[in-house]
């Protein structure tokens, strides 16, 4: 019998008719903690407060059979692609969210209080004020409930297709509030918004910021007055003030402009120069990192790179002679067991591109991964699922990780204070275990503290390529995994009873029973939302082309030629037919740079894989900084054949300009007249009969034998006709004529 354990996201079922005593209607797990066997699911049928049950009553439930799991299946419309979602509606969505936020950031914390979480409501509807929401406390609880019921997809504000709102409303001229002066001033619209984006940027997002009265003041010269210019200097003397009902008041300006602010609050403080204080000061810094979080599998992934000193060579030269240099090597690993739950190889420096991919290899299915880049599993490497946070250096991976992330309330990062690399100390000693395996395995392998002249060797030695390490490197770490004992890897009291040893996945097996409620089930088609990177590929009626500007990552970009896929999802719609390629020519797609083999198509009803074709199956499995540096070099290749190529032609061309000539002093000059009246097909057949006896003469002469003796030859009967052909006869003439020849001689 499967081991039964919970996860969040899991909906759990009554079996009809039978009366267990405490669940009658289907409830989604949305908060666990098995140390104080405590789980609060969501009721799915009322609009109520999630209801707490105990996690060992919820275990034998599902044991005995008197509830299970069933599946949790959310309209089509909550999976749909951002790109395919109005403006507006993205807008009331992200607004929505923006209001519960606050709850879901502290979820226990609600769940727990006995007053329905009173003041966090009220941070709710403060939010839902700044940000132009007239909500009341009813819907804030509203919204919470639909959220959770919707396994936390904040695509569940969406209005539900066929609802019935009315599009296309305009309210520009509807009236502001009455200011203290008794005017009527104006709606604030996205031309004010914008100009309002632009005094933030200018004189908030700076090292010098300006309080909010100053900053408003900025924005009414700019944007709200005439110039008063003086008639003798040409220079603008003073401002003159629109009339007051054109212009927007002051508290629009900050509502709008707090919003806009704590919407890039980390950008604001890298331009004020306040970030390193406050990360210093304030963001991930409790205590000692290793131990505190320490509670469950899946609760911080910890994320770093670095470069790993092993020289590689070019996986498509036969004879290892083109070196690669060294790659950077990205590793999570599990705060909880120290377990390895991810590993990216690439030649690109550090960047959010970079991050993402290592972030989705995390989350996703190993075995998936491991197809992908051509390697094969040796060892069970059963780690998927979404953590509760992640663990970043703050300096490499940017705003772009955290705007992919935001999506999910349950997925907080945490950054690395700048010169505190101690703090990340689990991935480097990790980093370091690879080097010193392979230094003294691998040719090309070397240690950063060795002598000079063996660091100079190294490059010389360098043999494997990037997929055969990939291929040593996973072998190692999922051994490591399942076998190496780690000396002082914290076990509790309650872990040693149960037999744990202190091997990493032997801790992380017995988090998942006993300490679950961080990992969250991975649902492929959301990670490719958020993770994968946006592409577009053109249409043509034998292919889909990726073009080659999204291979390669540096900043300034060789030319490169793209890859061509085939799509089933495109050829069964009809998209690659002629007469939709003329609608329609360009689809969106997600991809991962780690592995170009499949690319996926995004449209509103899901993600459609696309395979390469087979003029570019050669590049199966490879990343897209390989695939750049191959194709790169083929085209230098391509150029120099193409080069030779047309230093011959230039022989042909010189031939037939010597024929022209030749011809045009044979030629005898006639009109337009003669040369149409011609009988053509007269010619034609003259020109057939002189092939023909061209070709006899030919044939007679490649035989040696006189055009008439072939013609002198008697025919001879049927009857006594020997089984040889003509060819035979011809052969024996000509031999009989040498034969008297010699004698007269």
């Amino acid at each position: 019998m499967d081991e039964v354990f919970l996860q969040l996201n899991d909906l759990l079922v009554p079996i009809k008719g039978e009366d267990n005593g405490f669940i009658d209607a289907p409830h989604v797990i949305i908060f666990i903690d098995a140390t104080t066997d405590r789980v609060f699911a969501m009721d799915m049928q009322k609009d109520k407060k999630p209801t707490q049950f105990s996690y060992q009553m919820l275990l034998e439930a599902l044991g005995e059979g008197y509830v299970i799991k069933g599946i949790l299946d959310c309209p089509e419309y909550m999976a749909m692609p951002e790109r395919f979602i109005k403006p507006n509606q993205l807008k009331v969505r992200d607004q929505k969210f923006d209001v519960i936020k606050p709850i879901i950031k502290n979820i226990e914390l609600f769940l727990v209080s006995r007053r329905y979480g009173s003041h966090a409501v009220e941070i709710c509807l403060e939010v839902a004020s700044n940000v132009g929401i007239n909500a009341k406390r009813p819907q804030i609880y509203k919204w919470l409930y639909r959220y959770l019921r919707a396994g936390c997809n904040v695509n569940a504000f969406l209005r539900k297709p066929g609802s019935g709102q009315g599009e296309n409303k305009n309210y520009a001229n509807k009236t502001g509030p009455k200011r203290g002066s008794g005017a009527v001033g104006r709606m604030k619209d996205s031309k004010d918004e914008k100009n309002i984006r632009y005094i933030v940027n200018k004189h908030i997002k700076c090292n010098a910021p300006k309080s909010y009265p100053k900053a408003f003041v900025e924005y009414e010269d700019r944007f709200a007055s005439d110039p008063v210019v003086d008639g003798i200097t040409g220079e603008i003397s003073s401002f003159k003030r629109f009339n007051e009902e054109l212009r927007i008041s002051y508290e629009q300006f900050k509502n709008y402009a707090r919003a806009y602010v704590k919407g890039h609050v980390d950008v604001i403080r890298t331009a004020q120069g306040e970030t390193d204080k406050f990360n210093k000061d304030h963001k991930g810094l409790k205590g000692n990192i290793e131990e505190f979080y320490a509670e469950g599998p899946g609760h911080v992934y910890q994320v770093d790179e670095t470069p790993l000193n092993v020289e590689l060579v070019d996986e498509f030269d036969k004879t290892r002679t083109i070196r690669m240099g060294k790659p950077t090597c990205y590793s999570v690993i599990d705060m909880f067991s120290r377990t390895w739950v991810a590993l990216l190889l690439t030649f690109a420096k550090a960047s959010a591109h970079t991050a993402r991919e290592v972030i989705l290899v995390a989350f996703r299915d190993k075995n998936k991964f491991c197809e992908e880049i051509g390697v094969k599993l040796t060892e069970p490497w059963d780690i998927s699922g979404k953590c509760r946070m992640i663990f970043v250096d703050n300096a490499e991976f940017k705003a772009e990780l955290e705007r992919s992330l935001s999506k999910d309330a349950q997925i907080e990062q945490i950054y690395n204070t700048e010169g505190n690399s101690q703090q990340k100390g689990l991935v480097e000693r990790r980093h370091k275990s690879l080097e010193d395996f392979l230094y003294g395995v691998v040719p090309g392998a070397g240690k950063k503290n060795i002598a000079e002249y063996i660091q100079r060797r190294l490059r010389k030695n360098a043999l494997l390529n990037i997929r055969e390490l990939y291929q040593v490197l996973i072998d190692f770490i999922t051994r490591y995994n399942n076998y190496y004992p780690i000396e002082g890897l914290p076990l509790s009291k309650e872990m040693r009873l149960d037999g744990v040893d202190p091997i990493p996945m032997d801790k992380f097996k017995w988090g998942l029973k006993n300490r679950p409620g961080y990992l969250k089930p991975v649902d492929e088609n959301e990670l490719y939302q958020s993770l994968l990177e946006v592409g577009e590929v053109t249409i043509h009626r034998d292919h889909l082309f990726l073009k080659g500007r999204y291979l390669g990552r540096r900043e300034v970009r060789q030319s490169t030629k793209g890859l061509k896929y085939t799509c089933e999802w495109t050829l069964d719609k009809g998209l690659q037919d002629r007469e939709s390629r003329k609608h329609l020519s360009k689809l969106p797609c997600r991809f991962m740079r780690y592995s170009l083999s499949t690319i996926y198509i995004e449209t509103p009803e899901g993600f459609y894989p696309a395979i390469l074709q087979s003029s570019d199956m050669m590049y199966q499995n490879m990343s897209d900084e390989a695939i750049q540096y191959d194709k790169n070099k083929q085209s230098v290749v391509h150029e120099k054949l193409k080069e030779k190529h047309d230093e011959k032609q230039s022989e042909t061309r010189i031939t037939a300009s010597n024929l022209i000539i030749s011809a045009k002093h044979e030629q005898v000059p006639i009109n337009v007249n003669q040369a149409n009246t011609q009988d053509i097909s007269t010619h034609r057949e003259e020109a057939i009969q002189r092939e023909i006896v061209a070709s006899k003469k030919q044939f007679n002469q490649m035989l040696g034998v006189e055009d008439n003796q072939v013609e002198n030859l008697s025919p001879v009967p049927a009857e006594k006709q020997h089984p040889e052909n003509t060819i035979s006869t011809i052969f024996a003439a000509k031999s009989a004529e040498k034969r008297r020849q010699r004698r007269k001689s």
